[in-house]
Formats: C-alpha cells, structure tokens, sequence
C-alpha cells in the first residue's frame, strides 16, 4: 500500500523510493484529515478534541489537529475546551492545524453556542497562525458569510467535502481549500484546482491510497502526478509558513 512506501521512504528503506518521493519533501502527508491512525503516522494529520487527549492514537500521532468538535461541545465544557485547545497548540509541537470544527446544523448543540466556539476557535487560528480544518453540515453559506466578515489571513479547509460542482466553485472563489475523502460528488471533483484540492480518509477504514486512486481517475491524470500534488500542498499549508 501507499503508507507502507511513504513508512519505507521515512525509514530509508530503499533508496529508489527515496528518490521516487523526493518531490513530497521530508514530511510526506498525504491523508490530512483522519481519525483512524494508520501504521506509518507520518504520512497522516490525526484529528482530535480534548476527549481524544488521553486515548493512545493521540500519544502515538505523529502530527495533530486539535480542534473544539461541534457534536462535544456543551455551555458547561466550553471554557475547559477552549483552554484545553490553546495549551496544546502552545505546548505541543505536533499540532499543525486547528480543527476540525465549525457548524452543525443537524446536531443537537444549540446553533448559538456552536458559533461561539467557532469563532473562538478562529481566533486562535489566527492568533498562532494555524490553518483551519471545518466541520460544515448544512452551513455553508454561514461559514462563507463569516469568511467574508472575517478575512482569515490562514487557510480555511473544507474536511470531507461532499457538495455539488456549483458549491465547490462558490466555496473556490473565496479561495477554501477543499478536502476529498471516500465519498465525493464526481463533477465537483473534475473542477477543484489542483492547488485546492487535499485528500482525507475521516472516519473510513480505506486506505488513503485508494482515495487518491480513485481521485486521479476522476480528474484523468495519473496517480503519481496527483499523489505529489497532495503532498506538495500539504506540505505547503502544514510545513512552510
């Protein structure tokens, strides 16, 4: 499988695939969303809130994404939380992104108090100048409101993204970057710019290598060129800022 070259190329077993994955520099993710922790961890960003803190994928996680979930969050935990994301992007060197969070609207936390995290969490995007991984159900058109209001000077990243070809352009034209999984709209995936366009596997049991594979079909190019294409991204949002 794919993680197992990248694990061969960290590892310096074989010094064609190190050459072969010289494009993907020395950090080679690829899945940038996950919460199943695969065996080469750094080829993944492991996304976690602070109910994950203690559990063993987060002491094992190469690379992190803390974030305020909108399904755990509750007016009587939102302060610890809060305080909990800011202690761990300050203290933990893995961390690499906030999130995911975001919007909700099919979940039972009051709409309110979900905003509120959000914006908190945004704030401390910016303030440590962490790109932004969203959580957004039926609440586009209020993430892309606050986007405008906002003007983040980090990138917004869409986890999972679903939609159809004409929300992806609405979401593209505010410059989000849009990250594919398992399950994805075909003709919207045609059309995301390849410098938008991450790769994720969320909570699936696939390998991100047949994402990819199947991506690549989609968009008519090889999976090669498209595998260092998602590197070279997540390098670039992820690594040199």
């Amino acid at each position: 499988m794919l993680s197992d070259v990248f694990c061969a190329a960290i590892h310096g077993e074989g010094r064609d695939m190190i050459l072969y994955l010289k494009p993907c520099f020395s950090t080679m993710i690829l899945d940038i969303h996950t919460h199943c922790l695969p065996d080469c961890t750094d080829a993944a960003l492991w996304s976690g809130c602070m109910n994950d803190r203690k559990s063993q994928e987060f002491n094992q996680a190469t690379w992190i994404s803390a974030g305020i979930h909108p399904w755990y969050l509750s007016p009587s935990t939102l302060n610890e939380q809060l305080d909990w994301l800011e202690s761990t992007v300050k203290t933990d060197k893995r961390v690499l992104a906030i999130g995911e969070s975001g919007l909700d609207k099919l979940c039972t936390t009051p709409y309110k108090l979900q905003l509120h995290a959000f914006k908190s969490v945004i704030e401390l995007s910016e303030q440590y100048r962490l790109p932004l991984i969203i959580h957004a159900v039926k609440t586009f058109n209020e993430i892309m409101a606050l986007k405008k209001e906002i003007r983040p000077s980090q990138p917004w990243i869409i986890h999972g993204f679903r939609g159809k070809k004409e929300l992806a352009e609405s979401l593209l034209r505010q410059d989000f970057h849009l990250s594919v999984g398992e399950k994805f709209n075909t003709e919207a995936v045609k059309i995301i710019p390849s410098e938008h366009l991450l790769a994720e596997t969320d909570e699936s049991l696939a390998d991100i290598s047949d994402i990819v594979g199947r991506l690549a079909e989609v968009r008519d190019e090889s999976v090669d060129s498209l595998r260092t294409r998602l590197c070279l991204n997540a390098e670039r949002l992820f690594f040199h800022r």
